[in-house]
């Protein structure tokens, strides 16, 4: 009895454990970027960016204090170029 419960504990345990190749290839496709906010209150870019950063699709964020606001991130190439997208008021861009 003790054996099944020892297996059944390991196969749980194992499936737990992060693929290590998935969790590099995720590391490989991220650039770090700075993205200019909007003069916008509330900013359309900061709050896109704290949505992301949330789902786990934007990582180590860094919000500068400075108007508009300054946010140094890593995400992939198509995240970055979708927040630059995003249409500001009275910032540059």
């Amino acid at each position: 009895m003790k054996i099944i419960f020892t297996l059944a504990a390991l196969i749980l345990l194992t499936g737990c454990v992060p693929d290590e190749n998935q969790t590099a290839i995720n590391n490989e496709n991220m650039e770090r970027t700075m993205i200019v906010g909007s003069a916008e209150s509330p900013d359309p870019v900061l709050t896109k960016v704290k949505e992301l950063e949330k789902s786990g699709v934007v990582k180590d964020v860094i919000v500068l204090e400075s108007f508009p606001v300054q946010i140094q991130l890593r995400a992939p190439k198509k995240i970055i170029e979708e927040l630059n997208k995003i249409p500001r008021v009275g910032g540059l861009h």
